[in-house]
């Protein structure tokens, strides 16, 4: 059999262009890589503070944004390098109804903001909420969370924008966004709310900011109603380790194939968010909640975590023998594998709710740390009523 020459020309073609296409594809593969390892795009990929596609400015107007006339007080806070942050106080919804309606114009209502919060703070429990990456305090899906927090709970919300967020000053960082949350903490203190009254809920990119500020005060000696972080990461190096391109390709994968590849990558972040170094400092109790449908950040990172909270108080994790010929060894790896298993079971308190999810609790050192994995709910968990009753049973708001 003969190949002709139109036959071949067209092989040849073919494989020009496949070759094309692979060696357009590496350069782009090799552009994102660059691109993740540039201060510039890191700070705003991770933070996304620039993006808002509701255009959410009109942050004196509340109403604009779906919540009642009257619940929502909206602030200037000073961070404790004069970094001015926007802020809303959001009234629980027993105190909400309390008030007159329709309310007092505006100018009166920002009058007696101050006194109405300190009541508010003494009638019911508050929580702090640190939102995560893209827009504002004002975005439809966390004007929504408010709403269920205020209503399902009963509690008050202060939610703040950190710096170059919203109408918020500045550029935000690591360091800069845990003053802020610091920020927030400190305004309840100043109108007189009590520590064990304030439960800090973070999600996302606010779970770490949670984690900066829940370290703080524990080592502090302070200690807060609880801490949740809603769809956390351990940390950001882990978080990029494991991040898909599109859903489907691996970011760094292939990197890490190259010799010191890995450790340029890790010197090249600038916000170097690690919660999971933080676990140890954090004294509260803590609830860890996630969705196994979580597209954004893997649910594995909770684990990490819970896993992380629970490690003092089980045995030392048993190293395989070297020589897997050795019965006597092994057989002692595995009896030190079986005790640590047991000692688990014996802590951790597991409950499995049919179609909704795995609750694992350990109470401990007087204090809860308990994780939630839900069935569905997807990134914005907080949204799920399930999750708002455990928030609320585990930090008796009910």
């Amino acid at each position: 059999m003969t190949v002709s020459k139109q036959d071949g020309r067209s092989t040849w073609r073919f494989y020009k262009l496949a070759r094309s296409v692979f060696s357009g594809f590496t350069l782009l593969y090799l552009l994102a890589v660059l691109l993740v390892m540039t201060p510039f795009i890191q700070t705003h990929v991770l933070y996304a503070h620039h993006i808002d596609f509701w255009w959410n400015n009109k942050f004196d107007h509340p109403e604009h944004h779906g919540l009642a006339p009257g619940k929502t007080v909206n602030l200037k806070l000073q961070s404790a390098d004069n970094t001015t942050l926007g802020a809303w106080f959001i009234f629980a919804d027993s105190i909400h109804r309390q008030q007159p309606f329709p309310p007092p114009s505006r100018t009166d209502f920002a009058l007696s903001a101050a006194q109405n919060i300190s009541d508010a703070l003494h009638t019911r429990p508050t929580i702090l909420f640190l939102h995560g990456n893209t827009g504002t305090r004002a975005l439809p899906l966390r004007t929504v969370v408010y709403t269920a927090l205020t209503g399902r709970l009963d509690a008050n919300i202060l939610a703040i924008d950190y710096r170059g967020f919203g109408d918020s000053q500045g550029h935000p960082s690591v360091q800069g966004v845990g003053m802020d949350a610091r920020a927030g903490w400190d305004y309840l203190k100043s109108q007189g709310a009590k520590d064990e009254d304030v439960l800090i809920v973070g999600h996302s990119l606010g779970t770490a900011i949670a984690g900066l500020l829940a370290a703080e005060l524990g080592r502090e000696g302070i200690r807060p109603r609880g801490t949740v972080l809603m769809s956390p990461f351990s940390s950001v190096r882990t978080l990029i380790d494991q991040y898909y391109l599109f859903g489907f390709l691996p970011l760094l994968k292939p990197v890490s194939m190259i010799p010191l590849a890995p450790r340029l990558v890790t010197w090249s972040l600038v916000h170097r968010f690690d919660t999971l170094t933080l676990v140890p400092d954090i004294k509260s109790s803590v609830l860890i909640v996630h969705a196994d449908d979580d597209v954004d950040i893997p649910s594995t990172h909770a684990s990490t975590l819970f896993e992380a909270f629970l490690e003092p108080h089980l045995p030392a994790h048993p190293t395989p023998p070297p020589n897997p010929f050795s019965h006597e060894k092994w057989d002692n790896f595995t009896s030190q594998e079986s005790q640590r298993i047991h000692a688990r079971q014996e802590i951790v308190k597991t409950i499995e709710v049919d179609g909704f999810g795995l609750y694992e609790e350990m109470n401990q050192d007087g204090r809860k740390v308990a994780l939630l994995k839900t069935e569905k709910g997807g990134h914005d968990i907080g949204r799920v009523e399930g999750v708002q009753d455990a928030i609320g049973r585990m930090f008796g708001f009910h």
